[in-house]
């Protein structure tokens, strides 16, 4: 009898091993899974306008300096002259705004590839500041010996997605009304909206109004450039499950089931903006969009990424169902064929499969209950034959409904899952230990007389 049961102690060992490839498989499904939900993402991204984030407006003044420069040259006669040349050189003065308040009103819905739901929105924008011309008035004093002609300045807004601009915006320009026009028309973008302006004071410092109104689709995401002076963000949602994001977090915010207010105050200070603004000088205005604040439009719960965390529990399943088997079969004297461990393997395997596929069509909470129920009843009921003891099959079954249930319970704490999985394992094998702490394993396993020291 020692050596059967070490050949068959090997067996099953060797079935965890073999167990281990369809719990690889499933992973494998996890990513197949989550690779098709991207693919619908992206089906839908043809069709609907992408994540989006609003930089502007921002202030463009082309000019031109005109210099006189001495230079020399060299005649026929080989005698050196020196000359007066008239220079022109064009730059573009960027100016953001000294004020800049967006109040934004979201509408989030879901749009379906499939079985897949994708977050989409509607975001309906009010936009005001004022800038002042004092920066014009800076580079008129700072170059004093240049002769200085200024053309026509333009403001500029840009988007991530040209599709989003739901309806052409009306600009509302110091009391005066003006229509944008498609296209950002700054170096280095191409989606937004731009529109010229009247020439601006050069004599002192004045402050100019704005204000537009804007709709813009997107999905995913929405995120607000904090390309002012001062900036103050409003933002209204129905989506009741946002992430923030970006380099500052709301200064207040409010979060319910039907959705949340969230407020942003930043400074010049807050934010490197004249960074931005002297790459966008140098012909990267992209950088404006680099920096925002914002929210992402995530889903309650990751199905996959729950059913992938919940695989990874699979081995300590099988090895505890397979010890608890090895227990009753010493203690009972109950043969338990190497195939009947395979077949008990195989169901609680399924149990994951059945919760990657219901877990698509139906909440998590129902599907983890569906697949907990079938996995445990039919174990149960399997356990009460091959150990010829229906209350051995309950007791079983109880204790692997127990096991279900502590592992849900992990699955929702996500900051304290580690914690939570290794007090579950010291606790199961503590349990083992006290439980088994008086057995005489040499007489259970028929190896004759116990060495000194073994309690019988």
């Amino acid at each position: 009898m020692k050596q059967r049961f070490y050949i068959k102690l090997g067996i099953i060992f060797f079935l965890i091993l073999c167990l281990m490839l369809p719990q690889s498989f499933m992973m494998d499904l996890v990513g197949e899974r989550v690779g098709w939900r991207q693919q619908a993402y992206q089906s839908i991204e043809q069709s609907w306008p992408g994540s989006q984030t609003i930089a502007g407006p921002v202030l463009s003044i082309p000019y031109y300096f005109t210099y006189n420069a001495k230079e020399k040259i060299i005649g026929a006669d080989k005698k050196e002259t020196e000359i007066i040349k008239e220079m022109t050189v064009h730059d573009v003065l960027y100016i953001i705004p000294k004020q800049l308040n967006i109040d934004s009103k979201l509408e989030s819905s879901l749009r379906y590839r499939g079985i897949y739901g994708v977050p989409v929105y509607t975001n309906a924008l009010q936009v005001t500041g004022e800038f002042s011309t004092q920066p014009i008035l800076d580079l008129i004093a700072k170059n004093k010996d240049y002769k200085i002609r200024w053309d026509k300045p333009q403001i500029s807004v840009l988007v991530c997605d040209q599709r989003g601009i739901a309806t052409p915006p009306v600009l509302n320009w110091n009391g005066e009304k003006f229509a944008f026009q498609p296209g950002g028309n700054l170096p280095g973008t191409v989606a937004g909206m731009h529109v010229a302006v009247p020439d601006l004071s050069l004599e002192q410092e004045t402050r100019i109004s704005f204000a537009f109104d804007m709709e813009l689709h997107g999905m995913r995401s929405i995120n607000f450039a904090l390309l002012s002076d001062n900036t103050s963000v409003q933002l209204a949602a129905n989506w009741p499950h946002p992430s923030f994001t970006g380099d500052l977090l709301p200064e207040q915010r409010d979060i319910t089931d039907k959705g949340f207010t969230a407020q942003w105050r930043a400074s010049s200070f807050s934010y490197d903006v004249s960074n931005a603004v002297e790459r966008c000088r140098k012909g990267e205005c992209s950088s404006l969009m680099e920096r925002a604040v914002g929210f992402d439009l995530i889903q309650p719960v990751d199905v996959y990424q729950q059913s992938e965390r919940s695989i990874k529990y699979a081995e300590l399943f099988i090895i505890l169902t397979f010890v608890a088997l090895i227990l009753f079969e010493l203690l009972k004297k109950v043969r338990v064929h190497p195939i009947q461990y395979t077949l008990v393997g195989m169901a609680l395997l399924v149990f994951y499969l059945l919760l990657i596929s219901l877990s698509e069509h139906i909440q998590f909470l129902l599907a983890y209950g569906v697949a907990a129920l079938c996995s445990t009843a039919l174990l149960t009921f399997y356990f009460g034959a091959i150990l010829r003891s229906r209350k051995l099959g309950l007791i079983l079954g109880a204790g692997l409904s127990i096991l279900y249930v502590s592992l849900y319970v992990i699955l929702q704490a996500e900051e304290s899952a580690l914690l939570m999985g290794s007090l579950l394992l010291f606790i199961v094998l503590a349990g083992l230990m006290l439980a088994t702490r008086h057995f005489d394993w040499y007489e259970l396993t028929g190896q004759g007389d116990a060495p000194v020291g073994v309690q019988k």
